[in-house]
């Protein structure tokens, strides 16, 4: 479905940019944009939907999303869609696309925000770029709708290739050593992929930690996914052997009171 994408748009979408849609990339939002059109259609039916995009960048996720609005005739006037964002250059793009654009910092977007409340809450590969892990996530919770729901991913630490070159005595992917280059200790792997961009990955996850850290906040897991930027992981890790998958995936709520 949404995999599909990519070939269409493609050649009109900014590539390797920090926040900005990368080839591939749109396979961690797959998951989201199924769960925001189940709620508008199958599940409540709600009659809008309030959307926060933490770490939207150029607002892929919104762009796809209202493709797939489209596609299946759902007026797209009922999504509601925020994004928010440190970089005020993205705000230009969202509010193009009919969004509203919140400049903020990750860890201070509540100021900004007020009292708003969401039915879902986007944090797409942003919670590795954060330090204090613990007070993002309360703030997110603190924003959402008591019946609303997360939507989470982030890259696996013990990921299957990560394992492997751990074995062979290389750096894994989604960490680094320095603020410079992101290559160091990857081998031909990490000059293919990262080149000297740096990804800033601070907190990494595993699967085992990633639950028991939500659920020390007060999440419940409705579900989760593993998955990857290839439709092999898909297939492989989508809900068999998750704990080796390159990207996981979970859809929380908050614990009834």
């Amino acid at each position: 479905m949404v995999s599909n994408l990519m070939k269409k748009y493609n050649d009109n979408i900014p590539k390797n940019q920090d926040g900005d849609y990368s080839f591939g990339r749109e396979a961690r939002w797959i998951e989201g944009i199924k769960l925001v059109l189940d709620l508008l259609t199958k599940k409540w039916r709600l009659q809008n939907i309030m959307i926060l995009d933490v770490g939207c960048g150029d607002g892929s996720f919104f762009r796809f999303l209202l493709i797939e609005a489209k596609k299946n005739k759902i007026n797209t006037d009922r999504i509601k869609y925020s994004g928010l964002d440190s970089d005020p250059s993205f705000g230009k793009t969202i509010k193009k696309m009919g969004g509203k654009f919140i400049c903020a910092d990750f860890l201070n977007f509540n100021k900004a925000i007020k009292s708003q409340k969401y039915d879902v809450i986007i944090a797409s590969e942003v919670i590795e770029h954060i330090d204090e892990t613990d007070k993002f996530i309360r703030g997110v919770k603190k924003v959402l709708k008591q019946d609303g729901y997360i939507y989470l991913t982030t890259p696996n630490l013990a990921a299957w290739h990560c394992r492997l070159m751990l074995l062979f005595g290389y750096q894994p992917l989604p960490t680094e050593v320095s603020n410079i280059s992101s290559v160091f200790g990857k081998g031909i792997i990490g000059k293919k992929y990262y080149s000297k961009k740096t990804i800033h990955h601070v907190r990494i996850f595993t699967h085992i930690a990633l639950r028991e850290f939500l659920q020390f906040h007060g999440l419940n897991i409705v579900q989760a996914f593993g998955g990857g930027y290839r439709k092999l992981d898909k297939l492989l890790f989508r809900k068999m052997f998750v704990g080796l998958a390159p990207v996981i995936t979970m859809i929380l709520k908050k614990n009834r009171l």
